[in-house]
């Protein structure tokens, strides 16, 4: 089993899962608008969201800090798909968000440090479009890691809602839950999955 920060375990341990169900939710609500368009997958590890993305017809540019992300990533996207995809190898606070219509961000943005996560999530909102969508997680303060994970972000409920303020909140769960981190480690997971539209 990988231990924490080894990436390379975990995606090993990942094997060929199904893309997760917050994306697939809020792919939903465009499939009804009948439109794509261009996503950014924000720390998309090694790609399975972005793969779903290009299968559906998206322009995708995916964005991790680990090159083994990206290197396995690119093995999996087939061929006639390249032309649609960008590629990014950075630390997702340092890089420039591009104009998109999805923002997704599967359990990607706690990891980042919590003195720049403000001018993060303030980019990461200019740079959807109007009638686009965000869609990803939060960890909560009564996650396991809050006492030990100093470089990362916790918010309480009442501050992730505030992050949406101005924004159509479509899908707001809270969860919490006894499951594994990494490794063999059992932790307390309490976590926030939300989809919000940013209004035309």
């Amino acid at each position: 089993m990988a231990e924490r920060g080894d990436w390379t375990g975990y995606y090993d341990g990942q094997g060929e899962r199904e893309p997760h169900e917050l994306l697939l939710q809020v792919l939903a609500s465009f499939d009804r608008e009948d439109r794509t368009g261009v996503a950014v997958d924000l720390g998309c590890g090694q790609g399975i969201e972005t793969a779903e993305l290009l299968r559906r017809g998206w322009e995708v540019v995916a964005i991790d800090a680990t090159e083994e992300g990206i290197r396995r990533l690119r093995r999996r996207i087939p061929d006639g798909f390249a032309s649609r995809l960008r590629t990014v190898v950075s630390q997702m606070q340092d890089v420039d968000i591009p104009p998109a219509d999805l923002v997704h961000a599967s359990f990607s943005l706690p990891y980042c440090p919590p003195d720049v996560f403000p001018r993060l999530w303030r980019d990461l909102r200019a740079a959807i479009r109007p009638e686009g969508r965000f869609a990803g997680e939060l960890f909560g303060d009564r996650d396991t890691w809050v006492a030990t994970e100093r470089d990362m972000t916790f918010l309480n409920v009442a501050s992730a809602r505030e992050l949406f303020d101005g924004m159509e909140l479509e899908s707001f769960e809270e969860e919490e839950s006894e499951d594994e981190g990494w490794g063999d480690e059992i932790k307390h997971w309490h976590v926030f999955h939300a989809i919000a539209r940013r209004p035309r």
